[in-house]
Formats: C-alpha cells, structure tokens, sequence
C-alpha cells in the first residue's frame, strides 16, 4: 500500500529555530517542503563543502579489499585535496605543451636559444602559415626559408633586419625558449608524475570509508541548511511545513508538547504535492529494488502496483532471460555478491532466477543444448508438453503471451472497477467496458495471428466455435458502448470531445497492447537460438581433441556471456516496459510520485 501521508505545519520561536531542527532530524519523519526557496551563505558554504568532499571521493578508486593507511579522516582530505590540485596543475601544462608541439611540429625541429643568438645581432625572425599553393609575395629586404608542408598549408621562417609584417599570411606564435626536444622531455617527466599519483590514489582506497562518513555528515549539514533557510518566518514566529506518515504523526505531537510548538496537522489537498511511502507486503517488497533502480513511483493518489509488479515481472524475466542453465549462474552469482547487494535487490535476484530456472526446465532450455541431448539426460520427464512440442510449441508460447497480456490488462482495469465502485462512480462501467473489448481482442489476435491455435484447445464444434465468436462480438459491441457512454459526464462532453472521437483509436491500441505481450516469446527465442547456434557452432559434432575441448570451452563461456549479457537487456527493455506502459497505462498508474525522504541525521558507517 501507499502510506496515508498528514500535512503537517509546525510553528516555533524565531529564535529557538535551531534547536527546533534539531529535534525534528532527531524523529527523523517529517519530509520538508519548502516554504521559501532555500537560499544563503550558510546553504553556500555546505554545499561548498560537500561537493569538495565529493570530487575527493570521486577521485579514489573503489578497492573492496584495500587497507586502511592509518591516516585520520582530515589527514586524508587535505592529502587527497593537494594531491588533485597537482595533478590539474600538471594535466593543464601537459595538455599545453601537447599542443605546443603539435603546432611546431611542422616547422621542424630547431633550437629557439639559436633563434635568441639572432635577435641579439639584429636579425628579426617571425614564423608563418600561409597557402601551400601560392604564397603572397615577400616584404622588401626579407629572406624566407619554406620549412615543412603539411595539408593544404607551407610553413615558412622569414628573416630581416627591419620589422616587418607578412600581408596575406597568418603569423605564428614564437615558442618557449625550450626545443621540442626539452618539451617532450618535460612531457615524459609529467606523465610518469600523474601515473605515481594516480598509484597514490589507489593506495588511498581504504580510506574511502573515512571521506565516506565525512561526505554523508556534509550532506546531512545540506539537508539541515536547506530546511533552515527554507522556513517561514513571520514576526518573531518561524514555521516549517512538510508531510509526515499519519501513524508517525504521533511522535511529533509529543515533542511539540514537550518544545511548546504550535502544530497543524491536515489532511493533503489535491494542489500539494505529497510525497509517497510505499509499504507492499514483504513477499513483494523485493520488487522496490526495481523502482528504485529506473527511479519510479506512482503518484500518491495512485495505487500501489507492487504485488502485481512483483508477480508478472517475476515471470517476464523468467521467460526472456528462458535458459535454466542461465538461472541457475544468476543464483550463484546472486549468492556470491550477496553482502554487496542491498536486500531487495538479493531477494528479487534470488526469486527471478528461481522463476527463471523453473521456466528452463519446463520448456527444456539449458545452455542452448539440443533437445535431444536433453532427452538423453531425462530432462524431458520434467517439460510440460504444451510448452515443448515440436510442432505447435511456438504457437502455444505466443498464445501464452496473448493470455498473460489480457490477464494482466483485465487486473488494472477491474482494479479500476473495484475503486471506482467504492466511490459509487458510474466510471466503473466504462472500466467494465474495457474489460470486455480486451478478451475480445485476446480472441482476436489468437484467430488473426495464431490461426486460432489457442481457442483450438477448447475442442468446440462449428456451432459452437460461431457461437462463441457472436458472444464476442456482443461483449465487444456491449463493452465500446459502455466505454463511450461512461468514459466522461455528459458535462465534460464539450471540452473532450476529442476523447470519444479517438475511441477508435484506443480500441486499436487495446488490441496492440495485447499483442505486444509477444514478446516475451520473440527476445527468450531469440536468445535460444543464438545459445543453440554457438553450441553447434563450436562443437558441430564428431571427435574433438583435448585441445580443441578446452579452446572450445572458452569460445563456449565467451559466447554464453555475451548471450547472458542481451538476455539481461531484455529484461530491462521489455520486461519493465510490460509493466510500467501497457499495465500501468490501462490501470492509470502515471509514475509521477516523488519519494519520502525524511528530514533526519545521517547515517554514518562505524
């Protein structure tokens, strides 16, 4: 569910405002909403400081492994902050003298002491670009010597004992009093400079958790200006608005009645912008990973998806990534890194590779293996034969996804009919409506692309396959006049009429949406089959020597990466797309929510 959210608006002395946040990031459950738009030194200075620590952590690599150095925290931020300063200081210089280079490059090599010697006996030496093929004519009383062609441009040295300017031709900045020779001289020093102390940066990675704690404390101190300047002021009065849980609400009042706080508690209005605590059931929990992950929630007026969200994903990733053998890697995987992955993300791992071995071993996909190696090894005792018969297996899996599309879609839209009837609108009608146009659509695309294979299965007569088709047509009929009768009041009509005018559209779009759902076969096909490919591939059949065995393992391995790889893509492509479009589309779910960030103290490693 999503937590019921109170506004909350808390009033205290001016004076006393510090003491007053401090208490309050103490409760650590009220989410701050400006009152003003936070602004001042103090909000400057911590932001300042906090994105300094940043860079600095940034800067050091993450070793897992590392050792401490032994260095208090300060130590290593004054250390960490010299050392990056010398390193710009020394990345700016070789950056330049790269370029100085490179545009001398063409005048060759010389030796500008030499060219020092000449001015000191009066001769005047300016270096020029000019076009390669006609150059402008010389001043009076100059010499010039063409030295280097490059492109479409001559690089020329010209020498006289009066000042003079070149008309036509572009005059060349006049080098450092270094030779090339010098400069890359000094190149090579600063590139052996930045490699020791990008060495010295990877030396300091154990202390990353002394600037991590630092950088959190920082931000805290952001939050805390943030909300400080944000406040609202009003004589020798300060208050502070926000939303709190209503079962948390509680808490604040006691202290209120202990600080001598004023305290408005209310309930949101349809203008604030609530914030949006999501509490599924721990089942499902696993599946706020993913939220989190792609950074979505739905508005908090919306419903809470997570259980369906937990069930269909489950399974879409079960029958994209489709190879057991590739499950049963994600679960090993999953329980070595399972003090690096937050707990939602080890659980929902843990249940979508489950679910996808599961989906392996009852459709016979290992490794891309051939069915008949499998057969050997008896794992045809475990198949389902609807998913693996040869001769209809492929239609029947894409049926499958017509029937889970139409499933999942009737889930959002009597979701819909539920709500609405509890608030006793006749709306709920036209989500009935839409109910009835899906199954005829699910009908629809299994005779239109499937050739009825799916409705095959229900072994009817020709009287009653024609019978079963006029039912439809009247659900079909009985549900588009349902939508565009209840879809809006009549007193909505004149300013959208535009929506009962794309009706047809949106029918249209009813039965893509459920055809979409095919997908699922083509990707976990798709990735059989590129599996089942390399395997023949690289182990087309007959003798193989031990060489060969083991030079054909590592093709074998790479390959099946790179699968694993696509198949995951997959998943983050069409598996979450089922969910956050089709579904949420029919079940009005705008993924718009803002999420609760309490106002409290940072959580600082020990």
């Amino acid at each position: 569910m999503i937590v019921p959210m109170k506004k909350l608006t808390l009033l205290c002395l001016a004076h006393d405002r510090a003491a007053t946040l401090e208490t309050l990031r103490g409760l650590g459950v009220l989410h701050v909403k400006p009152v003003v738009s936070p602004a001042g030194a103090g909000l400057d200075v911590a932001r300042e400081k906090a994105a300094g620590l940043r860079r600095l952590l940034e800067a050091i690599p993450a070793a897992p492994d590392a050792k401490p150095t032994g260095r208090d925290a300060w130590t290593v931020v004054s250390d960490t902050g010299d050392l990056l300063d010398e390193r710009k200081d020394w990345k700016e210089r070789l950056d330049f003298l790269l370029a100085e280079v490179d545009r001398l490059a063409p005048f060759g090599a010389f030796d500008p002491l030499a060219v020092k010697k000449l001015a000191d006996k009066g001769v005047i030496l300016k270096l020029y670009r000019a076009s390669a093929k006609a150059a402008p004519p010389l001043p009076e009383g100059v010499v010039a010597e063409k030295m280097g062609t490059q492109k479409k441009d001559a690089f020329w040295a010209l020498f006289g004992r009066q000042p003079f300017d070149w008309a036509g031709a572009e005059e060349q900045r006049m080098p450092e009093d270094i030779s090339p020779d010098e400069l890359r001289k000094e190149m090579e020093r600063l590139r052996g400079a930045l490699e020791k102390s990008a060495e010295e940066l990877k030396a300091a990675a154990g202390d990353r958790a002394l600037l991590e704690g630092l950088l959190a404390e920082a931000e805290g101190e952001v939050h805390l200006q943030e909300v400080r300047a944000g406040m609202g002021t009003a004589e020798t009065i300060a208050y502070v608005q926000g939303f709190v849980p209503a079962g948390d609400v509680e808490k604040i009042q006691n202290a209120a009645s202990f600080r001598g706080w004023g305290l408005l508690v209310e309930e949101p209005g349809p203008q604030d912008d609530v914030p949006v605590k999501l509490k599924p059931p721990r089942w499902a929990s696993p599946i706020k990973a993913v939220f989190q992950g792609i950074d979505i929630l739905p508005a908090y007026r919306e419903a809470d998806v997570s259980v369906v969200f937990m069930l269909f994903f489950s399974l879409f990733f079960a029958m994209i990534i489709g190879d057991a053998g590739y499950g049963a890697i994600f679960v090993g995987l999953t329980l070595w890194a399972r003090k690096k992955l937050p707990t939602d993300a080890f659980r929902l791992l843990l249940v979508t590779s489950g679910a996808t071995i599961v989906w392996g071993l009852v459709t016979g996909t290992v490794f891309g293996i051939s069915p008949e190696i499998l057969a050997r090894a008896g794992f045809d005792k475990i198949q389902i034969p609807f998913l693996t018969d040869p001769e209809r297996s492929a239609q029947n899996v894409m049926g499958l996804c017509f029937l889970i599309g139409a499933v999942q879609i009737t889930v959002g839209h009597f979701w819909n009919v539920v709500d609405l009837l509890k608030e006793k609108k006749l709306k709920a009608l036209e989500q009935f409506g839409w109910i009835l146009t899906t199954w005829f659509m699910f009908f629809l695309a299994d005779s239109m692309v499937l050739n009825g294979n799916m409705t095959s299965y229900l072994h009817l007569t020709e009287a009653q396959d024609a019978l079963l088709w006029k039912a439809l047509g009247i659900a079909m009929a009985v549900g588009s006049g349902l939508i565009l009768l209840f879809m809006m009041p009549p007193k909505e009509i004149k300013d959208g009429w535009f929506n009962l005018a794309l009706l047809p559209l949106n029918l249209v779009g009813n039965f893509t949406d459920v055809v979409s759902y095919v997908r699922l076969y083509a990707v976990g096909t798709a990735g059989f089959a590129v599996a089942n490919a390399f395997n023949t591939m690289i182990f087309p059949g007959g003798d193989v020597s031990f060489v060969g065995l083991l030079v054909g393992a590592v093709f074998v391995f790479l390959a099946h990466t790179l699968n694993v790889l696509l198949c995951v893509m997959g998943v983050l492509v069409h598996g979450i797309r089922l969910n956050t479009l089709e579904f949420s589309n029919h079940k009005g779910i705008t993924w718009s929510g803002s999420a609760y960030r309490p106002f409290a103290k940072p959580e600082v490693a020990a």
